[in-house]
Order: C-alpha cells, then structure tokens, then sequence
C-alpha cells in the first residue's frame, strides 16, 4: 500500500512538473511573440536609453577591437579559406555585449558580396568584410516592420469601405 502511494505521489509529482513546464513554455513563446510583435509600439524613451548603451558599449570596445583584429589598413578584414563567421567574431569581436546571432546578421547584412544567397555559413574565402558598426547593428536589430503593418492596416482599412455583393 505504501509503494503504490509512493508511486502514486511521484506520477502526480511529474504531471504537476510537466504542466508548469508546459505552462512556462507558452507564457515564454507569447511574451516571444508580443515582444517581437510589439518592437513597434515600444516606448521610446527605452528603446533609446538601450541605444545609447550599445553605442556606449561599442565605442568601450572599439580600441580594444583594434588591438586584437587582423584587420587591413582600410579596417576591413580579409577572410582566409577555412575560416568560419564565428570563429572571426570570437577573434575580431571578443567580449562584445551582443548576442553571436546579431553580430552575425549585421555582418552578412553589410557585407552580402562576401556570402552565398546571404547565409553566414557559407561564406567565401579570399573576400574583404566590413565589420559592423553601430549603424549595421542598430539596421540589425530595428526593423522596419512597422511600416509594413502599417501597410497591412491601411489595406484592411480600404477593403473595409469596398462594397460586397451576397
């Protein structure tokens, strides 16, 4: 009797875990979505204090930058054969506070001549890449998704006023 108990609170015990991991996990990809959906309609004065800090940070890091990049005279980097995207961002960017996926798009997205169909892993050898600046990585990171959805809306709005037949 005190096994099956046992047995029984520890089965209970796991559904109980995985509903609140399921429960996370929902919560995490909605405030996912939101987030992503509501970069448009976010409150400036925070998009520009978190701006003002990437281009403090950056500007920290760029005689450091300097220091460590095998960088051309013209401060663009030459890609050697068996080179990878990340391992020139570990050697070029070390101990840059972004995330590898951004520093990655602000480098395929300033340089598309040095990559294939624009994917960072496939990137060719014996090409001149810029690395990216504030500019790059501010293009990176705000989109110009609000003027598409103001696109979409002003469509909607107009197909409201069109008259329909039954």
């Amino acid at each position: 009797m005190n096994g099956i108990k046992k047995l029984f609170n520890n089965i209970m015990m796991f559904i109980r875990k995985a509903f609140l991991i399921g429960v996370i996990s929902i919560v995490a990809s909605g405030l996912a979505a939101a987030f992503s959906a509501g970069t448009a309609h976010a409150q400036t004065a925070s998009t520009d204090k978190a701006l003002a800090q990437l281009f403090k940070d950056i500007k920290r890091l760029k005689p450091a930058l300097n220091e460590n990049a095998e960088l051309t005279d013209d401060g663009y980097y030459m890609i050697r054969h068996g080179e990878t995207l990340d391992g020139i961002i570990a050697k070029v960017l070390p101990n840059m506070p972004l995330r590898k996926k951004i520093l990655r798009a602000a480098v395929v997205q300033a340089n598309p001549h040095a990559f294939k169909r624009k994917n960072p892993n496939w990137m060719y050898a014996n090409k001149k890449i810029k690395l990216p600046d504030s500019t790059d990585i501010h293009n990176v990171i705000f989109t110009k998704s609000s003027n598409k959805l103001n696109a979409k809306k002003m469509a909607r709005d107009e197909r409201k006023s069109w008259v329909s037949f039954p």
